[in-house]
């Protein structure tokens, strides 16, 4: 299992994979591999998808994903 958190100015539901997974701003886990990343509708957030490997990441040490 993989950390990340995607970083946006506000709390919004976060996609990975097409699967709402939890908020923003949090810790998530996620297999290792590479996703896909959004926040859902409205899309009013840039870019409008991302997609990042996820590898070696730890609690203390999560990757990050930002939205503006």
């Amino acid at each position: 299992m993989e950390y990340v958190v995607v970083l946006y100015p506000r709390t919004r539901d976060v996609f990975i994979d097409g699967d709402r997974v939890g908020p923003t701003n949090r810790i998530l886990y996620v297999p290792r591999g590479q996703h896909r990343f959004d926040l859902g509708a409205p899309v009013d957030y840039r870019p409008p998808r991302q997609s990042a490997n996820i590898v070696n990441t730890g609690p203390t040490t999560p990757a990050f994903v930002r939205f503006s």
